[in-house]
């Protein structure tokens, strides 16, 4: 599709409070895992960190040369719930415009011919898409089931929709897959056409 959907995409200010909540919780994680959650380079989080360091955020404690807890401060915990609040009251204006995003692109879906699709990703994205179907009820769209590599989401449900795993696609006939994830959605596209699936048939709502 055309569009690149930016309201999806996280923002440095949301970023800022999701490490700081993180360390808040889990002292001791790594900048790895950190830079796995926010889906950055360690680079990048070794930046923020230091950034937060001389805000005064944060404190430090070397544990040993590989070990270090990151205690959050008062100023750090004070700026988390501001930003919180803020995400808060933007969350709903950025709801609502996802949801005419997601309304024009699906309707060019339906204008392209598609009506039976899975979904790839059972997050926040497919849960809007769920969401505008059930309540648009003139979107001639049928999503049968969403794909997720995530094995402990596999088996369930979200929205009365089935969770599969990749190899299941042959049992759901569809005209086409849905990547519904801004993380790795390259990657996923990359691998749904090494499987054998007709990259004519996979969508991305992300550019």
């Amino acid at each position: 599709m055309d569009k690149n959907h930016l309201f999806f995409k996280p923002t440095p200010l949301y970023k800022e409070y999701m490490i700081l909540d993180t360390l808040q919780k889990t002292p001791d994680i790594t900048q790895r895992e950190l830079s796995h959650i926010l889906n950055v380079a360690v680079s990048m989080i070794n930046k923020y960190l230091e950034s937060y360091e001389v805000k005064g955020y944060i404190k430090k404690e070397y544990k040993s040369s590989k070990t270090i807890l990151y205690h959050i401060t008062p100023e750090g915990i004070e700026r988390k719930k501001l930003l919180n609040i803020r995400y808060l009251k933007a969350s709903q204006i950025i709801y609502n415009q996802a949801n005419v995003e997601v309304t024009s692109f699906l309707n060019q879906l339906v204008n392209n011919g598609y009506k039976d699709v899975l979904l790839y990703g059972s997050g926040d994205v497919a849960e809007i898409i769920l969401n505008t179907l059930k309540l648009d009820l003139s979107i001639n769209i049928k999503v049968l089931g969403i794909i997720d590599d995530n094995k402990d989401r596999q088996g369930s449900k979200l929205l009365e929709v089935p969770i599969i795993d990749i190899s299941q696609i042959v049992n759901y006939p569809n005209d086409g897959i849905i990547v519904a994830t801004y993380t790795h959605h390259k990657v996923i596209s990359q691998n749904l056409i090494k499987q054998g699936f007709d990259k004519n048939k996979i969508i991305n709502f992300f550019n």
